[in-house]
């Protein structure tokens, strides 16, 4: 009983950090975070995954995918470093199309935390941590702009 009863508030603790994730945290406050705290995923029990044995392990590797709405075609260039090292695992540079799909979640590590850049003829226009157990989508609207699409825990 007490094992269902701790996969009932795991499960709780996990939603509400996927609610926390969906809703942007005011700015005004006085805890001096910017908009971009929505980013960041605070809760430790939220980040601890449980695999599908219903046993507690390692967090999944997280999914990133990148998506070209940019008219014409652009050259992105992906880099991605250990979180903790900073020491680069995947340096790329590519051109992409209108609608084109870049998936790098094949080149992302069971339990590791990762620091994604991304440039966008020459300029980074993203640095963001990628966690493990999360899913991260986003959109190239055109060479100055990129918009986050999708950023949930799996």
């Amino acid at each position: 009983m007490e094992r269902r009863q701790f996969l009932a508030v795991a499960g709780s603790v996990a939603a509400a950090g996927c609610a926390g994730l969906a809703f942007p945290r005011s700015s005004s406050g006085d805890d001096g975070r910017d908009d971009d705290s929505t980013f960041t995923v605070d809760d430790p029990v939220a980040t601890d995954a449980t695999a599908g044995d219903g046993t507690s392990g390692t967090p999944p590797a997280a999914e990133l995918e990148i998506l070209s709405t940019a008219s014409g075609t652009i050259d992105a260039k992906f880099q991605l470093k250990e979180y903790e090292s900073l020491r680069t695992v995947h340096e790329r540079t590519r051109e992409l199309e209108y609608g084109e799909r870049a998936y790098l979640s094949g080149l992302l590590t069971e339990g590791t935390n990762y620091l994604f850049d991304l440039s966008v003829d020459d300029s980074l226009l993203v640095e963001r941590p990628v966690y493990a157990g999360e899913r991260v989508v986003l959109e190239i609207v055109d060479r100055r702009t990129v918009k986050l699409v999708e950023r949930r825990l799996l």
